[in-house]
């Protein structure tokens, strides 16, 4: 990758954000890094990801701008950053309150029974601040969301056609965490190497949670296509429920942050966006041109297509993936970017927060809703800290 490829990332002073840029920098790419924090705060993290970089790799590493104190809501101060950076690609990790911060409150598992996709307004916000100000700067780069993009990038692509906005490319995370804990499970069962095993996935957030967390039903549909040594491996999809919720808790202990391994899965997807060799990436990756959920995908020359197998119908992916956020507080999106949300989340977040969900959220209310979650939700977290 030539050293003139820059990558703007919002939200990039946190873990995800800066583990992003790492990779990035050692590849050769340019990085500017936005973030809410001051910026001698984020100029010593970045600066230490930049000597990180140095260390690894040399001085064959991408040039680092810092832009700090700006809030991502402001959507006028971000284009301008925006129209002076010119970055070839845009990524989102900025959220006003983390799923990490939740954890904290001392009735998090009943509030986790709502899924995360109740908090869709808090999740949709920030992303959809960053493509309004990629619109008044003129921008026509790819968009990748990194906000729980199963949800969160089918509501943006609805919204966009509207608006006007960029549509996001796709996410990262989630479906390619699946996979690589599910191959690698699939090769210690059979005692083989992984390179003699295929794995080929469609599923969403809920597969990755449901093992780990309280309140998450485990019973989301999923389509797993496993071949070993050259041979279809047929069995039966509970069985292969089992052995992929057997990965997810294996390889990684309660309590686990992942945000180097997200932040190497956005990168890998970054660096095959910003590739125009003529190589074909193939990787896993959830909403690719906004569909819900996650799915093998071929990035080629920058663009991203479905890499299905031929076994699958792509009408029944798609509709399983849709099935699978109602397991996640979400009833429906709708075509506008409209959200439904199921009436157990409104139950939950309503006994658990005091905050009422409304039945459906369209696109003009967002701004509204998310605002008065991330006030009752910071209010909650005020409180269990004392």
């Amino acid at each position: 990758m030539a050293k003139d490829q820059r990558v703007l990332i919002v939200g990039g002073g946190g873990r995800v954000g800066l583990q992003i840029g790492s990779e990035l920098l050692r590849q050769s790419v340019s990085v500017a890094i936005v973030d809410v924090l001051p910026d001698e705060l984020l100029w010593q993290r970045a600066g230490r990801t930049l000597n990180d970089a140095r260390i690894a790799v040399g001085d064959n590493v991408g040039e680092l701008h810092v832009s700090g104190g700006l809030d991502v809501l402001n959507v006028d101060a971000l284009a301008e950053i925006i129209t002076r950076e010119q970055p070839d690609l845009v990524i989102n990790y900025a959220i006003p309150i983390t799923w990490d911060a939740t954890k904290t409150l001392p009735n998090y598992h009943r509030v986790s029974a709502a899924g995360l996709g109740a908090f869709t307004p808090i999740q949709v916000l920030a992303p959809l601040c960053v493509a309004r100000a990629m619109r008044e700067a003129g921008l026509s780069a790819p968009l990748m969301v990194g906000n729980l993009p199963d949800i969160t990038i089918p509501v943006l692509t609805g919204i966009a056609a509207t608006e006007g906005l960029p549509k996001p490319v796709c996410g990262a995370g989630n479906v390619a965490l699946n996979q690589i804990a599910f191959h690698r499970q699939i090769a210690v069962d059979l005692n083989v190497g992984m390179a003699a095993v295929e794995l080929r996935l469609c599923s969403h957030h809920v597969h990755w949670v449901a093992p780990r967390e309280p309140g998450y039903s485990n019973e989301a549909p999923f389509l797993a296509d496993v071949v070993v040594n050259g041979a279809v491996h047929d069995a039966e999809s509970e069985a292969l429920r089992e052995q992929m919720n057997r990965g997810v808790q294996a390889y990684y202990e309660p309590g686990a942050a992942f945000s180097s391994t997200t932040g190497i899965l956005a990168s890998r997807v970054a660096m095959a966006l910003l590739d125009r060799s003529g190589v074909a990436h193939h990787l896993h990756t959830p909403a690719p041109n906004g569909l819900a959920g996650g799915y093998p995908v071929k990035i080629y020359n920058g663009e991203i297509s479905l890499d299905l197998p031929e076994r699958w119908d792509l009408g029944d992916a798609i509709r399983r993936m849709q099935k699978c956020h109602t397991y996640d507080g979400v009833e429906t999106i709708k075509d506008d970017g409209s959200v439904v949300f199921t009436e157990s989340a409104r139950k939950v977040l309503a006994a658990e927060l005091g905050f009422i969900l409304p039945t459906e959220m369209s696109p003009s209310d967002i701004e509204t809703v998310a605002s008065a979650q991330i006030e009752v939700v910071g209010r909650a977290l005020d409180k269990a800290k004392g």
